[in-house]
């Protein structure tokens, strides 16, 4: 067994561990100094197999479940739209968090609401008639010309049938897999699309658990299953 694979052994049966602790465990198995030690544990936790807990203190790594950000602004925005039209399903979300996964950070202050295709065009007529700046489903080149992503708007899109979502505190909001097939599915987020979304997908992966099977369904209905695989592929 290699030292690698001794720290990990240690590490899989402990909430946390220290140096020392570490030190008698794999030095009843082999000799190694503490800075080689040291050395093993900085390398797996470049490589996402261990944590660094706190100062001196390590333990395995384990990866967050990402919840989209609800603000203010979203719960007003998914009440106002909710209330407009009761028989509809409504999705809202932040720009920023895309920009939390981007490898070049851009601004992004924009809010996302999604409604079934059909409803697209009453919800931006109701939201420009309040005086609200908006666009309705705009196109690559309508976004490069048009839209500067770091003023406060809103984009109309519509919402898939069967997008993977999920409920806080009442609100509709789209979950990582939706989020990652949408970057490479929709115009709007053109900028995000070739080199930047692969950068994307290893941040997401690197740092959140991904119902990869879930992905992969519903870039099935977005009819880009075949690039998630070849961006998955090259992160593997």
């Amino acid at each position: 067994m290699s030292t690698a694979d001794l720290i990990l052994n240690f590490a899989s049966n402990r909430n946390s561990f220290t140096l020392c602790e570490l030190a008698d465990y794999v030095r009843d198995r082999e000799n190694i100094s503490n800075s080689g030690l040291l050395w093993h544990i900085k390398k797996l936790i470049k490589q996402n197999h261990l944590s660094r807990l706190s100062r001196g203190l390590y333990g395995k790594y384990t990866k967050n479940n990402f919840m989209p950000l609800l603000t203010e602004e979203l719960r007003d925005l998914y009440a106002d739209v909710s209330g407009a039209f009761p028989l509809i399903d409504v999705l809202v979300y932040s720009g920023n968090n895309i920009t939390s996964l981007q490898h070049h950070i851009s601004a992004n202050n924009t809010l996302y609401i999604e409604v079934p295709k059909d409803a697209t065009e009453a919800v931006f007529h109701y939201l420009t008639d309040k005086k609200t700046k908006a666009y309705h489903k705009p196109t690559a080149e309508f976004m490069s010309d048009y839209v500067d992503l770091g003023e406060k708007s809103i984009i109309v899109k519509a919402l898939t049938t069967e997008s993977p979502v999920i409920m806080i505190d009442g609100v509709r909001m789209p979950t990582l897999e939706k989020i990652l097939v949408d970057i490479n599915a929709d115009p709007d987020f053109y900028y995000l699309q070739g080199d930047e979304s692969f950068y994307i997908m290893q941040n997401a992966l690197s740092i959140y658990s991904i119902n990869t099977p879930k992905m992969l369904r519903y870039a099935s209905r977005r009819g880009i299953r075949e690039t998630m695989e070849t961006i998955l592929n090259y992160n593997d």
